[in-house]
């Protein structure tokens, strides 16, 4: 002990030995904090040495004092260095200045929410021979000696001293009075060693392109708000989404009272005892809890519920999978102290179960908690070519010579962190004829480990979903799902809760509306499961998507019952029916070209889709009737008559799509009395069609009719205004259509109107009769200059498209459309309100400051209205609203 401390009675020491998880340039691991008359030849000196042989670094005594440096000075320093703070609490202990100085700097460097000193340091105290109510002042032992202090030092001074041996007096320690030396001892460092075991979550020392994913998660979490958060990180597999976790963990931990990371819980609970084992680390983590033999998960969930509202803590419950584990780890909201956060990464986003409002996601259970999904998605390609040089290559960008193989590569990974790390790796010292190799391989198969990964997701999925998902992977990726729902609900699957579940597990998307959309890696997963099915023999595979397989097959006539679905691509050969005699379960087939010849009769007979494009101009095949035929694409110049065969396949009640599509030759369309279920009816590019035969009013079920490039067609037949069931009307680049048939205020059922391209000059009043449209689209029918005046009827109306038009002012009646967005690029009335830019300015700069600074930066208006956000007199002050009978109303408060 150094002289300047004896008679003060504060002692430090240190010893040698590695440490871990202590704060950024910590140099001991623990600092002992005594009164030396006290203890100094006793229990101190044991505990000191069973520390150092422990292997802990340990503050005490004068030899870690440099000379000619202040002592005090000294000291404070090694507080602030250490991470772990033992203060022995003596009789004694408070008669000394330099112990409640030091105390009073453990507790504001150890204290969470002080801002004075770094965080992440614990007091674990030991009281000697006193008790917790001596250091509350509730008795004369430290209570007169702090008064003593406060006559010779002043009360300001004491003050901080007081606080911090109350502090110190809530956190459980030992009590050694009546104990044997040796057992508290033993203890001790058992408990020591606990906490210095490194709970930092490892992670590589190189990663890419995550800096900006740490500072969305960081926001969403905002540590320092009193409300409960929890965020949710979903994506597919091998993206990357437990890295960014751990990473976040890292640096949000020392913020809060308490932390653990449950690490693969999805694994852990396929363990016999799993949750009762994930349940015992979390309040292992939290609380320091020991747990009986016969502990289970009831008693678990109970320890929880009881003590979570008491610690501000940081959970992270990693690979999540199923909704009951949140229930036994992190169940309800009130459940958490204020100010806890909880990280949960799923590939299934079904686990938690959210509704969304404008972007955030709150719980249904009406608690105070907020719940963010944060989608983790592929890396952009410059990073994605860094990570894979720094694995192949250990630098930043690919030597010039390996730079066009590089960027091939990874090409074929779609930015999927996994596989950049799994291929990089593997293909590290590796010659370009191997490169090559892989790479080709690579094009058709993903790599081992990556398929590994991937297909958890997969071996989830129940029978209908894996038939849907193989479906999308080998035939339907980027396509749009309305059609493909019918063939599968022809199937008896029930796509819409199927999809739900691909969604969820991050299997698919949903883009552009409704393209399907599917990752690379993960469609050659699937594609892989199907070459699976049959590695030697691809007949007796569910899918054949490579035509040239596909061919070779029916060519070679080994088509099986097996086979669900092919792609016959690029072909010229007429096929008989005894080509396609054992493709019993056919449900899909794709062709390009080629005809049918002969009797097909009972062909098919499971057959749902039929897309057939550059089909010949006659159909030679006879008898070929597609009872289950629900979906019909024919692209080609087809002759719709009798004799030329085609009808015979248009015949079928099940049939609910028909596209007709390319045909120079088709003059009228067929008559459509033989299919009266269809729902969907596409014609387009079919430059000399002029006639819809009227036998259209008779589809009562159809719900969308698109008609697009028909130049040649000049009017709608009226039949067309009994279709009740109508949703979609989409008339686009048929410039002979010159007025809308008033039958279109007879629609009422319509909620999508798009007529783009048109020569319409005029709008019928009836169309304000269509009460449910939210859709309506004018764009570029450029000789256009009005609209109805009782436009502002349709009170459903959200999105009204006038860009390319004259139409230079709207009618009055639009200020009823309170939820409406107009487009108006290129159209005359943002002409017109260009030469009004400065009242529209002036409105914008005192009204809507953010649109106002918007356009200034950009120099232009927006090619957008939202009705709501501006006052119908300003419309009126920059002359958009139009002239007439909507002012002789204004003016008479006739309402429109």
């Amino acid at each position: 002990m150094s002289p300047m401390m004896k008679d003060e009675g504060a002692d430090s020491g240190a010893a040698s030995s590695s440490r871990s998880n202590c704060p950024k340039g910590a140099n001991y691991d623990v600092f002992l904090s005594f009164r030396g008359p006290d203890t100094r030849d006793g229990f101190a000196d044991r505990l000191y040495e069973s520390m150092i042989n422990s292997g802990f670094r340990v503050f005490m005594d004068d030899e870690e004092i440099r000379q000619g440096e202040e002592i005090g000075g000294k000291i404070l320093r090694a507080i602030e260095d250490s991470k772990i703070y033992i203060p022995i609490f003596s009789s004694g202990y408070a008669s000394s200045r330099w112990c409640l100085r030091e105390l009073a700097h453990m507790v504001e460097c150890a204290h969470p929410d002080s801002s004075a000193g770094p965080a992440g340091h614990e007091i674990l105290p030991i009281f000697y021979d006193v008790e917790p109510s001596d250091l509350k002042l509730k008795t004369k032992l430290y209570k007169d000696a702090l008064k003593k202090h406060e006559r010779e030092r002043g009360r300001h001074v004491v003050k901080p001293w007081k606080e911090a041996l109350r502090k110190a007096a809530e956190i459980k320690g030992w009590k050694v009075k009546g104990q044997r030396h040796s057992n508290v001892i033993k203890d001790i460092i058992e408990e020591v060693c606990r906490r210095m075991t490194t709970r930092e979550r490892n992670v590589p020392d190189d990663l890419v392109g995550i800096t900006d994913r740490v500072e969305d998660i960081k926001e969403l979490l905002e540590p320092t708000c009193a409300d409960i958060r929890v965020v949710v990180i979903y994506g597919m597999g091998g993206i990357r989404k437990t890295t960014l976790a751990k990473v976040v963990c890292n640096q949000l931990s020392p913020l809060f009272q308490g932390w653990s990371f449950l690490p693969d819980i999805r694994e852990s609970l396929s363990r016999f005892d799993g949750i009762v084992k994930l349940q015992k680390k979390l309040l292992s983590d939290l609380f320091n809890l020991k747990f009986p033999e016969t502990f289970d998960s009831d008693e678990g969930v109970n320890m929880m519920k009881h003590r979570l509202p008491n610690k501000r803590v940081l959970i992270i419950l990693d690979d999540v999978d199923d909704g009951n584990q949140l229930m036994q780890l992190a169940a309800k909201p009130d459940w958490f102290c204020p100010g806890s956060r909880i990280i949960i990464t799923t590939r299934d986003t079904s686990v938690i179960l959210t509704t969304k409002v404008e972007g955030l996601e709150e719980s249904v259970i009406t608690q105070p908690i907020k719940i963010y999904l944060y989608e983790m998605k592929e890396l952009h390609y410059k990073h994605a070519l860094q990570l894979f040089s720094k694995r192949a290559f250990s630098t930043n960008s690919p030597p010039q010579d390996y730079d066009d193989l590089s960027r091939e590569v990874v090409a074929t990974t779609g930015g999927l962190p996994l596989a950049l790390e799994v291929i990089g790796s593997s293909l590290r010292t590796k010659s370009k004829a191997a490169w090559n190799d892989s790479l080709k391989k690579l094009k058709e198969v993903p790599h081992k480990k990556v398929l590994e990964k991937l297909i958890i997701s997969y071996d989830t999925l129940e029978y209908e979903e894996k038939q849907i998902f193989l479906d999308i992977a080998c035939f339907f990726e980027m396509k749009r799902k309305t059609d493909a729902f019918y063939m599968w609900e022809s199937c008896n699957f029930f796509p819409e809760a199927e999809f739900g579940v691909l969604i969820d597990k991050s299997l698919i998307k949903i883009v552009n509306g409704d393209r399907i959309w599917m990752h690379g890696q993960v469609r050659d997963l699937g594609r892989e499961i199907v070459r699976r099915e049959n590695i030697r023999n691809p007949e007796g595979r569910s899918r054949l998507w490579l035509h040239e397989i596909a061919y070779e097959i029916v060519r070679a006539r080994k088509g099986t019952n097996n086979i669900v679905a092919l792609a016959l691509l690029r072909s010229r050969d007429n096929f008989t029916r005894e080509d396609f005699a054992d493709l019993s379960k056919t449900r899909f087939l794709e062709l390009e070209g080629g005809n049918f010849t002969g009797d097909f009769e009972n062909i098919f007979p499971e057959l749902r889709w039929l897309c057939w494009r550059h089909c010949p101009l006659k159909l030679q095949a006879k008898n070929f009737v597609l009872k289950s035929l629900v979906i019909l694409k024919l692209s080609g110049n087809i002759i719709i008559d009798e004799w030329s065969g085609w009808v015979q396949i248009m015949v079928g009640n099940k049939l609910k799509v028909l596209t007709l599509k390319g045909s120079k030759f088709l003059t009228r369309t067929p008559n459509f009395f033989g299919c009266l279920n269809l729902e969907r009816l596409i014609i387009r590019d079919c430059e000399n069609l002029d006639e819809i035969d009227g036998s259209i009013g008779n589809l009562e079920q159809l719900k969308c009719l698109k008609i697009k490039w028909c130049p040649r067609l000049k009017d709608l037949p009226d039949e067309i205004g009994c279709l009740s069931s109508l949703r979609e009307l989409i008339l686009i680049q048929c410039q002979y259509i010159r007025n809308m048939p008033p039958w279109v205020g007879n629609l009422k059922g319509l909620s999508r109107l798009v007529m783009e391209d048109l020569g319409l000059d005029r709008l019928p009043q009836d169309i304000s009769e269509l009460v449910d449209l939210k859709y309506l689209s004018l764009m570029n029918c450029t000789c256009l200059q009005t609209l109805p005046y009782k436009i502002g009827h349709l009170k459903s109306l959200l999105e009204l498209d006038l860009s390319g038009t004259l139409i230079g002012a709207l009618p009055l009646s639009i200020k009823n459309l309170k939820n409406a967005v107009v487009k108006i690029n290129s159209c005359a009335i943002k002409f017109q309100l260009e030469k009004n830019i400065e009242r529209f300015t002036s409105y914008l700069s005192t009204q809507r400051p953010e649109s106002y600074a918007e356009i200034m930066s950009k120099g232009e208006l927006r090619s957008s209205l939202r009705l709501s956000e501006y006052p119908i007199d300003l419309f009126m002050e920059c002359g958009m609203i139009q002239t007439g009978y909507d002012v002789f109303l204004l003016k008479n408060r006739v309402r429109c």
